[in-house]
């Protein structure tokens, strides 16, 4: 897979591109998962600083991993206006997530994984804290996924007013514009 399917046109700034990164794992526009085995799992979680060096994960953990993405890109959809979001699910799926506040060098507080957790709770956990610093902040609506059911892949929503819609208006954008544009022809004809 060509390295330039995988960027992000429209990146989050700061810890909130761990989470966009995360959730871009699985490209639905051009095909691929990172996130496809336990192998390429454990890769990529280990190059994004989630893993540390020599740990393994499972086929088990892999999928919980894989259904934590799928709900947190429905959350995304609904940042960007769309039905979906299942909150229920993702709330059953983390309840086993031990999150702590923790202070910093600066004096402020933060949240991160309880000590003792699993592999992947503090996988999970480490994700979870960015999306709570992200609201706290009031950049977490921000991050939004594509509402082209072709394509879902998150980005960041910079626009002043907050209404931006598409990963990118040259793709997503023009074929919602096309198909709106076919509808309307077939409708007066």
């Amino acid at each position: 897979m060509a390295w330039d399917v995988w960027n992000d046109p429209k990146p989050a700034q700061g810890s909130l591109s761990l989470v966009q990164d995360f959730v871009n794992t699985r490209n639905y526009f051009y095909g691929g998962d990172l996130l496809g085995t336990s192998e390429e799992a454990t890769a990529r979680l280990a190059s994004r600083g989630l893993l540390e060096e020599g740990e393994r994960i499972g086929e088990a953990e892999r999928e919980r991993l894989v259904e934590f993405r799928e709900s947190l890109r429905s959350l995304l959809l609904a940042n960007n206006d769309m039905p979906g979001a299942d909150a229920r699910a993702l709330n059953d799926l983390i309840t086993s997530v031990p999150l702590r506040v923790h202070f910093g060098p600066d004096g402020r507080p933060g949240l991160e994984p309880a000590p003792g957790s699993g592999l992947i709770e503090r996988v999970i956990g480490r994700l979870l804290a960015e999306v709570v610093r992200a609201e706290v902040e009031g950049r977490w609506r921000r991050l939004k996924a594509c509402p082209n059911p072709e394509c879902h892949w998150a980005f960041y929503d910079a626009s002043k007013s907050r209404s931006g819609r598409w990963c990118t208006m040259q793709v997503c954008g023009a074929r919602h514009k096309m198909r709106a544009y076919r509808e309307r022809k077939l409708e007066s004809s």
